[in-house]
């Protein structure tokens, strides 16, 4: 029997998001959290959710294999990445799905291939990508690449809160990013001259500046306790998932994880954020297990 399994990384939200040009852009980063999609040989068991089905199908149409192969095939999603929360479940499930197929029919996709694909189901986000990333989501239009992976830890935040972000991404909500213009102007010149110093600090600020922009869209319980205790601990910074419920606490010093978890679990905000994990920063991408 034939078995061959993609491993996708989430995210933690993004660093950034707002309107640079004529349209939204992100910059996220991925997280030491996979989703892992397995292709074996059988009768299909059970049906994957709608997306990785779609991602599937058009995988082998990309690839100009028979549908009729599908019902000789089973699919298997084992995902630690919540859904609906802003932690790039869906891309990382659309990803791995469409590079293990593409394997178990002994290809190979390229990276832009799988964003074609994963473009073609939903907004994506760039984890993708093996550096950061400044991307647009809806079409892939810029792919501004930068070359550096900075290495952190990050607190993530989780509440039971969800929120689909196609349902997130109204007239209304594309209405308040294009308002915020101007000032986002200023985020995204913070982050290019982190980009240019490898300066992670800047970055730090720059997602911090991005998350107080968002509270204007869409406000995080417990958001200015979160910054508090940033700034107490002197981390790199907030980041959130603009269109998500998570948040993260960016942490440049590993020997600051422990202080930072024993605050955080005795604080208010607690309450709401009811899982509390530590990540680190990943940029593998789509790989084969």
């Amino acid at each position: 029997m034939r078995e061959v399994t993609a491993v996708c990384p989430g995210s933690c939200g993004e660093l950034l998001q707002g309107w640079v040009g004529d349209s939204q852009k992100l910059v996220s980063y991925g997280i030491d959290r996979f989703s892992r999609v397995s292709v074996r040989t059988g009768e299909p068991s059970e049906k994957p959710n709608p997306k990785v089905s779609e991602a599937v199908k058009k995988t082998v149409q990309y690839l100009g294999i028979s549908e009729e192969q599908l019902k000789h095939m089973t699919i298997f999603v084992q995902s630690d990445l919540p859904i609906a929360k802003g932690m790039a479940s869906s891309t990382a499930d659309i990803a791995a799905a469409c590079q293990a197929v593409a394997a178990y029919f002994g290809k190979q996709l390229s990276r832009d291939e799988i964003l074609a694909i994963c473009l073609a189901i939903e907004r994506t986000d760039s984890i993708l990508f093996p550096s950061l990333t400044l991307f647009e989501q809806k079409a892939g239009s810029l792919q501004e690449i930068s070359g550096w992976c900075p290495d952190f830890y990050v607190v993530v935040l989780e509440p039971e809160e969800t929120l689909e972000t196609e349902a997130f991404h109204s007239q209304k909500t594309e209405a308040l990013f294009f308002q915020q213009r101007e000032r986002f102007c200023e985020v995204y010149r913070l982050y290019t001259e982190a980009i240019q110093e490898r300066n992670i600090q800047k970055l730090g600020t720059a997602a911090l500046q991005s998350a107080l922009l968002n509270q204007e869209i869409l406000p995080k319980p417990f958001f200015s306790e979160v910054v508090e205790l940033s700034r107490t601990y002197r981390l790199l910074g907030v980041n959130v998932a603009h269109s998500g419920s998570v948040i993260g606490l960016m942490i440049d010093q590993q020997e600051q994880i422990p202080e930072v978890l024993k605050a955080v679990q005795t604080a208010p905000l607690r309450k709401w954020y009811t899982k509390v994990n530590v990540h680190q920063s990943c940029y593998q991408g789509v790989q084969l297990a």
